[in-house]
């Protein structure tokens, strides 16, 4: 895995990707006098949220405006200062890294989020001064979480190797194995997992940023990432190409070379989408919303952000699954959206 993504070499490992970004948050703070954060306004609210709890006193956090995920992030519109620091996040996996992130946001920190495209050609190439990605949205390991710097500059350490900072990622794995039996298990199981997932969840937002669990940097060696990419990339266009998109209703497509994270349907009324979801559970395909937010929740939300979580819906389709089993998708979702 190391040549197939060559930056994880000199990364440092954590729990989780949030718990990443807050150790580097941390790390900045104390070593560069890092004190203002511009996340995403659309974007993971658990990252915010990670953020607002764990981050040092005397860091704010500030929204950028960013919902238009057809686009490359536009840094130009943030008023960033010199020393901030600019989160940008190829959403998705169907975005194309900006061209200028260092001449547009002159003298800030730039950091940049990989999670749903490991291997993309914006990871490979970046010219970013840090970087970090959730390794669990496309690898199938209970935990992990990885920052580096693309331009070679210092980062900061992994947490103490200790029996006692293992506990999220092993939490994680036991409700994913009690999860294999949730359709077939007895309902004392599915509680059961939805406690350890529960416990895990917040046993994450402890301090210090807990390490990655022994079992995940273990398995993280032998895993054929570019070969799962491919899978990835393979199912979708599969999906792209059989599934015809309604007249209310649009895909979103990866740039030439990148790899989406699943298949991203935006839907030009709520009600629309909420039509499409119901039909697709009751065809037994359960959709994803990336993500819903709540402005009485989530910090920065705008009404476009809010506005899209109310029309998105998204489909995975990663290497779990074969050839065969998208093309019995993609008749579902035909189905579905025509209903």
């Amino acid at each position: 895995m190391v040549d197939e993504l060559p930056w994880l070499r000199e990364a440092s490992l954590f729990a989780s990707g949030s718990d990443a970004l807050v150790a580097l948050v941390r790390w900045g703070s104390r070593r560069h006098g890092w004190r203002r954060v511009w996340l995403p306004s659309y974007y993971c609210p658990e990252v915010p949220a990670a953020l607002a709890v764990l981050a040092p006193e005397g860091v704010e956090l500030r929204a950028s405006p960013d919902h238009d995920l057809a686009a490359p992030p536009a840094l130009e519109a943030i008023p960033a200062a010199p020393g901030d620091v600019v989160v940008v996040a190829n959403q998705l996996g169907i975005r194309s890294g900006p061209d200028a992130a260092h001449a547009v946001v002159q003298g800030a920190v730039v950091v940049e989020d990989h999670s749903h495209d490991l291997g993309s050609a914006w990871a490979r190439g970046s010219r970013a001064d840090y970087a970090f990605a959730s390794l669990r949205k496309t690898l199938p390991i209970p935990d992990g979480g990885a920052v580096w710097s693309p331009r070679r500059l210092e980062i900061p350490p992994e947490p103490p190797r200790a029996d006692d900072q293992a506990w999220p990622g092993l939490e994680r794995l036991a409700a994913a194995l009690l999860r294999l039996d949730e359709r077939v298990g007895p309902f004392d199981d599915r509680l059961r997992f939805r406690a350890f997932a529960r416990s895990a969840a917040r046993r994450t937002d402890s301090t210090p940023p807990p390490g990655i669990a022994p079992v995940s940097r273990a398995l993280l060696p032998h895993m054929p990432t570019e070969a799962w990419r491919e899978r990835r990339r393979l199912n979708f266009e599969t999906l792209r190409d059989e599934v015809g998109m309604p007249p209310h209703a649009r895909l979103l497509l990866p740039p030439a070379g990148g790899v989406a994270f699943a298949l991203t349907i935006v839907f030009d009324a709520e009600g629309d989408r909420d039509h499409a979801r119901r039909a697709l559970v009751e065809r037994a395909v359960v959709p994803t919303v990336l993500w819903p937010l709540d402005p009485s929740r989530d910090r920065g939300v705008g009404r476009a952000d809010l506005a899209l979580s109310r029309r998105i819906l998204s489909v995975h389709c990663d290497q779990r699954y074969d050839e065969e089993d998208m093309h019995r998708l993609a008749e579902t979702l035909g189905d579905a959206l025509q209903a």
